[in-house]
């Protein structure tokens, strides 16, 4: 296990009780969570996480925060921010990437060389792409 696999097993210590014992994010993007943690451990170091997952190819970062915190919505800037990030990271490499879509549906946030180079993506396509290109046919 390496030390960002490490440090992703660690925040699960701070997953609230009755919640899934699991960060759900693919490896690209272990850094943003641990950056996001970190960064919302200095306004609220008792803070729960609720859930961290990839929904529609973007980051979800659920938190309870905790009864000694003062500034609940400088919490929620925070993890905006690390959203916004997420939106233009690889998933797989933490490279820069783009929405793409599967032809089942399913959304991933990629890198288009990455993907098109790999087996499990190779048939994924971006968003905007796929958007623009039926504007022009219509």
């Amino acid at each position: 296990m390496n030390k960002l696999q490490q440090q992703v097993e660690k925040l699960k210590e701070k997953i609230s009780s009755g919640w899934v014992q699991v960060i759900d994010v693919d490896e690209g993007w272990y850094q943003l969570v641990i950056d996001c943690d970190r960064e919302l451990s200095l306004f609220d170091p008792h803070y729960k996480i609720l859930q961290v997952k990839e929904k529609f190819g973007g980051l979800r970062y659920y938190i309870k925060p905790s009864e000694t915190c003062y500034e609940p919505r400088r919490l929620h800037d925070i993890i905006s921010k690390y959203e916004e990030i997420a939106a233009k990271t690889c998933e797989a490499t933490g490279n820069p990437g783009v929405l793409m879509k599967s032809i089942g549906g399913w959304y991933k946030t990629l890198n288009p060389e990455y993907a098109a180079s790999t087996l499990h993506y190779a048939k994924y396509s971006e968003v905007n792409k796929e958007t623009k290109d039926t504007e022009e046919s219509s």
